[in-house]
C-alpha cells in the first residue's frame, strides 16, 4: 500500500518565507516505529488416527542481534523512514524480518510511554498482521504459543503491545471477518469453531456456532476424508 500526501504549497509569500526559516532543530527530536504482531494458527499433528489433529494460536517473535536488548525476544519491526508511509515500512519491516508478504493487517495502536525505549523518545505504530500459517514461509522468527509469549520478558512494552492485540482480535472476532485470514482456504466447521474457541478462550455450543456463522461460509460439497473418524463437510469462505 502507498499513500502519498499531495504536497504542500503555500498560499502567500509570507507563508512560504515562514515556512523556509522554519527550524524543526528547535524541537526534541522523536522518531516513530511500527511494530507487528503477527498471529497464525498451527496445526498440531495428532499421534492418535482416532483423534482429529488439534490447532493452536501462536505468534511471531524474533531475537534482537543489537543494543538494546540484545538477545531478548521482540515483535518484528523498525523505524519510519522520512520517505515511507506507515504502511511502507510495515511491509517492508514484515519482508526483512519474517519473509511474509502481502499478508493482512490493521493498525491496532500508537503507544507513546515516554521511557518504552533507552535509546530516544520513540513512537511505535503497532499492528495486527493474521496468516494463514500452514502457507506461509517464515524465515529469521519463531513460532511461539500465545500463553508462553506471554510469559516471557519481552524487549521495549511489547508484552503490553501483545495483550492489547489479543484484545482486540477477541473484540472482533464475533462481528467481523477477521478469523477467515488465519484459516486456509478450505476447512471444516469444527476447525473453525476451534480456532473461534482458542480465540475467545473458552468453549462455543457447536449449534450457536454454525447459526452466528452460517452466513459467512458456503459449503463447497467435498467431504474430508480422513481415516479414523467421520468424515465431515469441506467449507469456504462466502
Amino acid at each position: 500500500m502507498n499513500i502519498t500526501n499531495k504536497k504542500y504549497e503555500a498560499r502567500s509569500k509570507e507563508e512560504q518565507q515562514f515556512l523556509d526559516n522554519y527550524n524543526p532543530g528547535e524541537y526534541a527530536p522523536i522518531a516513530v516505529t511500527v511494530d507487528a504482531v503477527v498471529f497464525g494458527v498451527i496445526k498440531n499433528a495428532s499421534d492418535n488416527y482416532r483423534k482429529l489433529d488439534s490447532q493452536s494460536l501462536k505468534i511471531l517473535l524474533i531475537k534482537r542481534d543489537e543494543y538494546p536488548y540484545k538477545n531478548w525476544y521482540t515483535l518484528p519491526g523498525g523505524f519510519v523512514s522520512p520517505e515511507e508511509t506507515l504502511e511502507d515500512t510495515l511491509e517492508r519491516t514484515l519482508e526483512s524480518k519474517t519473509g511474509l508478504k502481502e499478508i493482512y493487517s490493521e493498525q491496532l495502536y500508537t503507544f507513546g510511554g515516554i521511557n518504552r525505549d533507552p535509546r530516544m523518545r520513540i513512537i511505535s505504530c503497532a499492528y495486527i498482521s493474521l496468516i494463514d500459517a500452514g502457507k506461509a514461509r517464515i524465515n529469521g522468527a519463531e513460532w511461539f504459543d500465545i500463553e508462553e509469549a506471554k510469559k516471557i520478558t519481552l524487549a521495549f512494552d511489547h508484552n503490553l503491545i501483545i495483550e492489547e492485540a489479543i484484545k482486540r482480535i477477541r473484540g472482533k472476532i464475533n462481528y467481523t471477518d477477521i478469523v477467515f485470514n488465519m484459516m486456509p482456504t478450505e476447512f471444516t466447521i469444527s476447525q473453525l469453531q476451534e480456532v473461534y474457541e482458542i480465540i475467545l478462550g473458552e468453549k462455543l455450543l457447536a449449534p450457536a456456532f454454525r447459526r452466528t456463522i452460517a452466513d459467512k461460509i458456503v459449503d463447497t460439497g467435498k467431504m474430508t476424508s480422513n481415516a479414523g473418524h467421520r468424515p465431515s463437510r469441506i467449507f469456504i469462505r462466502k
